[in-house]
């Protein structure tokens, strides 16, 4: 009998229904885009995908990426003039991500303030809910290729954050730290030329 159940006229009517949405979604992100660009005199990709808990500041480059709040309570803002490469995922259950103004988040970064509990044996990880804690990254940071930026943690401005680091603690203002877990491994001193 379950064999038979793929030609239900239920399933037929469900799979209608989902690919019409899919194509609806297609058609109208990019315009949703083009009218929050123009609000925000920001650049925002046609395809990119900006939850409505998003806030955008002025001048803002915004590519090809995912800033979700994934139908939670969380918020996301995005300072001024800050750059969001291609492939950039923050992904907010609850809680807040603050990207300050000027930051170069650059491709395949990770930023995630939230993940599942696991501490207890007697149950299933999935039915122990999720831990979220804000995470702020300060004016001026660079982020670096994949760096993964976890619950919890405040970037300081200025900071640098090398390719394929894990931050799992503060990073203070003017600091450059690499690795997993990433360690500090210098400091911003330069002035002028």
């Amino acid at each position: 009998m379950k064999d038979f159940a793929v030609l239900s006229p239920t399933y037929w009517w469900r799979a209608v229904w989902m690919t019409t949405l899919r194509l609806l979604r297609a058609i109208v992100r990019p315009l949703v885009n083009v009218v929050r660009s123009l609000a925000s005199r920001s650049m925002i990709h046609p395809l990119a995908r900006v939850d409505r808990n998003v806030k955008v500041g002025r001048g803002c480059v915004i590519g090809f990426c995912r800033l979700d709040t994934m139908g939670g309570t969380g918020k996301i803002e995005i300072g001024d003039r800050t750059i969001i490469y291609n492939g950039v995922e923050v992904l907010v259950h609850g809680g807040k991500v603050t990207i300050g103004s000027d930051c170069l988040i650059t491709r395949r970064v990770a930023i995630i303030p939230g993940g599942h509990r696991c501490r207890r044996r007697d149950r299933l990880i999935r039915e122990q809910g999720l831990e979220c804690a804000d995470i702020r990254i300060g004016n001026d940071c660079w982020l670096g290729y994949a760096a993964v930026i976890l619950k919890g943690v405040t970037v300081g401005d200025g900071a640098v954050v090398g390719a394929l680091s894990v931050v799992t603690h503060d990073v203070p203002p003017y600091t450059m730290v690499g690795g997993s877990p990433a360690k500090p491994i210098g400091e911003r001193t330069e002035t002028g030329d």
